[in-house]
């Protein structure tokens, strides 16, 4: 997809990126395109700076998005305000054991502090089960943190992790309504391809994402005696088969890699 960069002075180009770079890569693809050192860079994106290892995905950068590029040069506080003033959230989490801290803008939605708390607790607090409350009210997702009157000291809230409905369906697209996903990447040679998958899925629901979308993958077949013909390896580890992807500590925009090999299917 076409993303268009932007500097303070005015200068403006288009880059070419695939949807779930990362924010190193773009920087990288803005280096081989405008001779930028990486490192020089830093980029801006609805009022907030990107991090490197978060991918165009989590942004929400699409085709035709304008990123702000600040060099060192440049103001160093060029990013205009976005919204009312920041609000510090103190979120108790009886499910974890312990209070998150977020810094939110009064403009942002309840459903944006949802989707913060399920990233900063790498899934433990899902998006799409948790219930905010606020002066012992639950807080609705269309609303702005602006519209509850957030004292000045600091919003104090609390959150109730729903349970999943009963008798829901257990594929990887049913799970993954419920649970945070992610964007993942797996490798077969020089073939790759991007997956969007649940933290709670086990390896070998992954195994069966990427044989069902991704047969131009031509994965070797099982062995004689009914083993994956093929390993799935995570930084230099074979991964477990009952092992969940968030077991074997695999976060958004990472890498799985295919090996040959037999691996024993199980039950």
């Amino acid at each position: 997809m076409d993303v268009t960069f932007e500097t303070p002075r005015g200068r403006r180009f288009v880059v070419e990126v695939w949807y779930f770079a990362t924010v190193r890569e773009m920087k990288e693809a803005v280096h081989r395109r405008e001779g930028i050192p990486v490192a020089s860079q830093r980029l801006f994106y609805d009022g907030r700076e990107l991090d490197d290892a978060r991918d165009t995905a989590h942004y929400s950068i699409l085709q035709g998005s304008r990123v702000l590029l600040l060099l060192p040069d440049d103001n160093p506080s060029p990013v205009p305000a976005t919204g009312p003033a920041d609000v510090r959230v103190i979120v108790s989490a009886p499910a974890l054991g312990r209070s998150v801290a977020l810094d939110l803008r009064a403009s942002d939605t309840v459903a944006r502090l949802k989707e913060l708390l399920q990233d900063r607790t790498d899934g433990a607090l899902p998006e799409a089960r948790t219930a905010v409350f606020f002066d012992k009210a639950e807080m609705e997702d269309g609303k702005t943190l602006s519209e509850y009157d957030p004292p000045v000291d600091g919003m104090e809230v609390s959150v109730v992790v729903r349970q999943p409905p009963a008798g829901g369906g257990n594929s990887v697209g049913a799970r993954n309504n419920q649970q945070q996903r992610m964007a993942v990447k797996v490798k077969w040679g020089a073939k790759v391809v991007a997956l969007e998958v649940g933290a709670m899925d086990a390896v070998r629901d992954l195994r069966r994402e990427v044989e069902r979308v991704a047969p131009h993958l031509r994965l070797p077949e099982r062995d004689g005696g009914g083993g994956y013909g093929y390993f799935l390896v995570y930084k230099q580890n074979v991964m477990e088969e009952e092992r969940t992807l968030r077991w074997h500590e695999v976060k958004n925009g990472d890498t799985i890699e295919i090996f040959n090999g037999s691996v024993t299917g199980g039950a």
